[in-house]
């Protein structure tokens, strides 16, 4: 009964906005506006043209800007410990450096000789590692043998969905043309979810502490909607956005998985025989992500890809 009650709240609810918004009165304001104008406005503030605001997006909380820092996000002394014999982790030997816009790269400017935008979550943003193991800067080196000035913009974001990913590099691309785009899209199940307010979560498989139990209970209807099918309709419509997008542009267009790092980390593991619990020895500094020989790999993985199946521009080509 109590399942039955919740469902029916809900239709009821849905129905009067449906009667108030469309039916019986004009629609919001924005989308009259955009009704009247499509071409010219944006509907939702989450899609506007520009690099998003990270603070936006880290959950409502305020991230460093324009400074360097030892410890970061769960990487933090509180949960540090020397967890694995691979590498030597001390206090001092990992190193953040945020730009202006509160991530972790260069400035969103295209002023290098090799321009490339990176998106994707705690991974390719480099959780536990410092800023030169990080795969995007170990690429970086491996492009510097062709071009002195590689500007690696990266917008990534801790916890990003693959909804984040894809509007991200939507929205940067309206600002900003790079030379190459790469895309390490997360895991199937995390998506964007909004709540009635407006306010944007990340989700992943867990539904998240709320003292409001009505928005508590919002999150949990669309957790409901969370299967292997919809993951992979949702993740196909953001990679065919994105490469619609680039081809549009005429930019090369790369993707890869967080599961090809996990692919990369097993096989180095296998080689160098560690036997973990979790068969997983080569760890950044939070003892959760991937470690620096993982990025490496990866980043050697990439710059062969760049090397062979670039699309356009004689810039790749030419590596």
């Amino acid at each position: 009964m109590y399942l039955l009650d919740r469902v029916k709240k809900a239709i009821i609810k849905i129905e009067y906005n449906l009667r108030q918004r469309y039916w019986e009165n004009a629609p919001p304001k924005n989308y009259e506006e955009w009704f009247n104008n499509p071409n010219n406005k944006v509907i939702s503030k989450w899609w506007k043209p520009g690099i998003p605001n990270i603070d936006d997006v880290g959950h409502g909380e305020i991230n460093p800007k324009s400074t360097k820092l030892k410890w970061y996000g769960m990487d933090n002394k509180s949960n540090f410990k020397d967890h694995n014999a691979e590498h030597t982790w001390t206090e001092d030997n990992v190193n953040y450096t945020f730009n202006s816009y509160g991530y972790r790269g260069d400035e969103p400017v295209c002023d290098g000789e090799l321009n490339v935008l990176v998106c994707g979550d705690s991974h390719t943003f480099g959780v536990g590692l410092d800023d030169h193991q990080v795969w995007t800067e170990q690429l970086r080196k491996l492009l510097r043998k062709k071009y002195d000035k590689v500007k690696i913009i990266n917008v990534s974001c801790p916890g990003a969905s693959n909804d984040y990913i894809a509007r991200t590099l939507f929205c940067t691309l309206n600002t900003i043309k790079p030379d190459v785009v790469l895309a390490q899209y997360t895991y199937p199940n995390r998506r964007e979810a909004i709540w009635e307010s407006g306010y944007l979560w990340e989700l992943n498989t867990t539904i998240p502490d709320n003292k409001n139990q009505d928005e508590y209970e919002e999150f949990q209807s669309w957790f409901m909607t969370i299967n292997d099918h919809t993951d992979a309709y949702n993740m196909t419509k953001n990679h065919n956005l994105i490469q619609q997008l680039c081809n549009n542009l005429k930019i090369s267009y790369f993707v890869w998985h967080a599961n090809h790092l996990l692919q990369f980390q097993r096989q180095y593991d296998s080689q160098n025989n560690f036997f973990y619990k979790n068969d997983r020895g080569d760890l950044a500094r939070d003892g959760k992500h991937f470690g620096p020989r993982t990025h490496s790999i990866f980043a050697k993985k990439v710059y062969k890809a760049l090397r062979e199946t670039s699309t356009y521009g004689s810039k790749l080509n030419d590596l």
